[in-house]
């Protein structure tokens, strides 16, 4: 409980200090660098994030989804306000890379990034490829030829991140992966790409679990 804690704090933090940046940022540019849209009647801007329609008031950096009723988390509203401030004027190059291979330090988040993102996709859908395929049509993925199953889901509009999974046999054990263009690093920094990728696999299993049956 003290460590949830403690990162909630952090978020919260991460959140403030980002709401500050937003309101100093120059709207136009945010706006052509992350692919946003912006109306200066409401000072907002509008982002799709996982598929849904997010509008984040510059001035306070308020967040709201659009198409939800409810509270954004705060890990959500951070992870929002950093692509809005972060992304640079870059392109995506079409060239697929590992997060081991993302400018800036990939390689020292990979344990966490296999242990948030990686190993609960595999565990959810290794064995549950229709599952795994109707998880991530609700989000908009497009197939890939990647692995037995593969599809890119945008978590931003210059953020696409593909999630491929192979089933495993009798010789070799279930595993998986997860790739990005090649520019990510230009929209997000190292740590929030891990929560981006998180946030894809998490929405996935959970429109994939079961509902639980109505008591009767």
């Amino acid at each position: 409980m003290q460590v949830e804690n403690h990162l909630k704090s952090a978020y919260q933090e991460a959140f403030r200090l980002a709401a500050e940046k937003l309101a100093l940022c120059d709207a136009t540019v945010v706006s052509s660098n992350s692919g946003a849209t912006f109306d200066p009647a409401k000072g907002a801007f509008r982002v799709d994030f996982f598929g849904s329609v997010h509008e984040i008031i510059q001035a306070t950096g308020a967040v709201t989804r659009l198409d939800l009723e409810g509270e954004v988390p705060v890990t959500e509203k951070a992870l929002i306000l950093h692509y809005l401030i972060h992304a640079k004027p870059s392109h995506l190059t079409g060239r697929a890379i590992s997060f081991m291979e993302v400018p800036g330090g990939g390689s020292i988040y990979c344990p966490s990034f296999k242990l948030r993102a990686i190993d609960p996709m595999v565990k959810a859908f290794a064995n549950r490829l229709e599952a795994f395929a109707a998880a991530a049509a609700q989000f908009g993925g497009t197939p890939e030829t990647m692995g037995d199953r593969s599809y890119t889901l945008k978590a931003f509009p210059l953020v696409p991140i593909s999630y491929v999974v192979w089933a495993g046999d009798d010789e070799l054990p279930a595993s998986g992966t997860i790739l990005f263009d090649a520019s990510v690093a230009d929209f997000l920094p190292v740590e929030d790409i891990v929560l981006a990728a998180s946030f894809g696999t998490y929405r996935m299993v959970g429109a994939a679990s079961p509902r639980k049956e109505a008591k009767s």
